[in-house]
């Protein structure tokens, strides 16, 4: 499977009173990477609604492993493979290194979803996995995501 690579410029405002990264902020980094990785395929969140009336890959499972701390003024890149398909879900690997060091290593299980109509519009919006189509997969196989 292809790796993806997002490289992120550590900021003043992402870091904590102690200098380094505050944890939420390589969650937000996974998060974006993952936009980034599905738009380097064709594959943006807006035309998918737009087409099809889906919601592009809500999160349903993430963790992270910290090992380094990151500073303001770094440049850390985020490497993102989908590393796992199943019929309605795909697990993303994140890893975040500065130059050849590993800071964080982290996944996400995401899905495709589809609204479920309410008959109360003041209900809570609610939603369901469904099947992820074999086109939207096939541009991840191979080395270079361009498919098997």
């Amino acid at each position: 499977m292809r790796e993806y690579v997002f490289p992120v410029r550590v900021g003043f405002g992402d870091c904590d009173p102690a200098g380094i990264v505050y944890y939420p902020n390589f969650y937000r980094w996974f998060d974006d990477a993952t936009h980034a990785m599905f738009r380097a395929v064709g594959e943006d969140m807006a035309t998918i609604k737009r087409e099809h009336g889906l919601i592009a890959w809500p999160l349903v499972d993430t963790g992270a492993r910290f090992r380094l701390p990151a500073t303001h003024g770094d440049l850390i890149d985020v490497h993102s493979s989908i590393v796992e398909w199943t019929e309605k879900t795909f697990r993303i690997r994140h890893v975040i290194k500065r130059g050849e060091e590993v800071l964080v290593e982290g996944w996400e299980v995401r899905i495709l979803g589809e609204p479920i109509v309410q008959d109360d519009p003041a209900a809570r919006p609610k939603m369901r996995a469904v099947a992820i189509p074999a086109a939207m997969r096939a541009k991840f196989d191979g080395p270079d995501g361009a498919g098997a």
